[in-house]
């Protein structure tokens, strides 16, 4: 009989063992879960936010594009050479929007602000900042393929082209979105 009991408190050991091991295991999984969903959490967040920039650079670009309709801008517009109040000379060595990024003058006087009612994630709370822009002037010949009839342009003939740059912000100041557009107008 000690023989049998001896062997019966030993299985009860071995059931503990093996419970707290099963344990274990299922705990770490739990924790790897739990990070994996975190971080898929945290990159749905982040694509969330750089969609609001993209937009947001989007609504600028519409924005600029009223501008031009709107003040008739043409060569003799005050387009200067780095940029005043979003109206620039094109650089043929570098691209003014380049510069600016470069030296992060996106929120400087050199740029426009989007005139139109304030950008917001959720009908409330307002984009870190709202979208700027600059519209540059490329003094060129129309590009071959277009014809002089389909442009507005000072005569309705003449077409003139500018490059639009616009810069958008997300929730956090750190999502930013630049969109770029060549017009004739």
């Amino acid at each position: 009989m000690p023989s049998c009991l001896s062997s019966h408190s030993s299985q009860r050991g071995i059931a503990l063992v093996t419970g707290l091991m099963f344990l274990v295991i299922l705990t770490l999984i739990a924790l790897s879960a739990m990070k994996s969903t975190s971080l898929e959490e945290r990159m749905a967040g982040n694509a969330r936010d750089q969609a609001l920039a993209f937009e947001a650079a989007e609504a600028g670009v519409r924005d600029a594009l009223r501008y031009i309709a709107v003040n008739g801008l043409n060569p003799s517009s005050p387009f200067v050479a780095g940029c005043a109040a979003g109206l620039c000379l094109n650089d043929q060595v570098t691209p003014v929007w380049q510069t600016i990024t470069a030296n992060g003058d996106w929120t400087s006087a050199k740029t426009l602000a989007y005139s139109g009612a304030p950008l917001t994630i959720d009908g409330a709370t307002p984009l870190s900042n709202q979208p700027r822009y600059i519209i540059e002037y490329l003094p060129s010949t129309t590009p071959s393929g277009y014809s002089g009839a389909t442009g507005k342009g000072l005569t309705g003939t003449e077409l003139i082209p500018f490059r639009i740059t616009s810069h958008g912000w997300g929730a956090n100041s750190n999502t930013q979105a630049t969109v770029q557009t060549v017009i004739l107008y």
